[in-house]
């Protein structure tokens, strides 16, 4: 697993076309290439042991930083040569509470700091294009410690699109600042959870 994880990191992909000038980056070099900072929605991409670099006129990023940097999922197939990028979609609600119609009650996203709730994370996935082992939702404070994680939900058999509420009881919003709702995907036992949605709930 350690070896497709590696080769996985080292993929990479061209961006950005012809056009950047041979310069000295202040982010420093890579094994003699000038390095790139990349940012996604004004936030730095997330970067591994390959980062972003400039050859032959052209940046190139790696693409499990990227993708996870993008909240999608990416497969490696070491006998085609081949990565495949899937970004399902996943609409998150928060709310008080979801009745057996999966109708939304309550749906909130700010807190006042102290207060203790049951609330129900409510994720609708659809556009998944791959079979994947199984997921997760957690909660993450804002010194990004996860303060309550749901068990694995494994999948026994692929599903394109699925509903499915999660109620967390009794969640003390004790921290000030914002509070991170995860929905994590995992593609098989070996590998790695990757977030693949991310709703905040603001603790004021």
């Amino acid at each position: 697993m350690k070896g497709k994880r590696l080769l996985v990191l080292t993929c990479a992909f061209l961006v950005l076309g012809a056009g950047i000038a041979y310069a000295s980056s202040p982010w420093g070099d890579f094994q003699g290439f000038t390095k790139v900072k990349v940012l996604i929605n004004n936030e730095e991409a997330i970067t591994g042991e390959v980062p972003a670099f400039v050859i032959s006129g052209r940046a190139v990023l790696p693409m499990r930083s990227l993708t996870t940097s993008m909240q999608g999922l990416l497969k490696w197939d070491d006998a085609t040569k081949t990565a495949s990028i899937y970004k399902p979609n996943v609409h998150m609600f928060v709310a008080r509470d979801v009745n057996k119609d999966y109708q939304i009650k309550q749906p909130f996203g700010k807190v006042k700091q102290g207060d203790k709730i049951d609330f129900v994370v409510f994720p609708q996935v659809d556009n998944l294009d791959t079979p994947i082992y199984a997921f997760k939702i957690e909660i993450v404070r804002p010194d990004g410690n996860v303060l309550r994680s749901s068990d694995p939900a494994v999948l026994n058999e692929p599903m394109e699109s699925f509903w499915y509420p999660w109620p967390f009881s009794g969640v003390t919003f004790d921290a000030y600042g914002d509070y991170k709702v995860h929905f994590l995907m995992k593609l098989s036992p070996e590998d790695d959870w990757t977030v693949v949605s991310e709703k905040v709930i603001k603790s004021e």
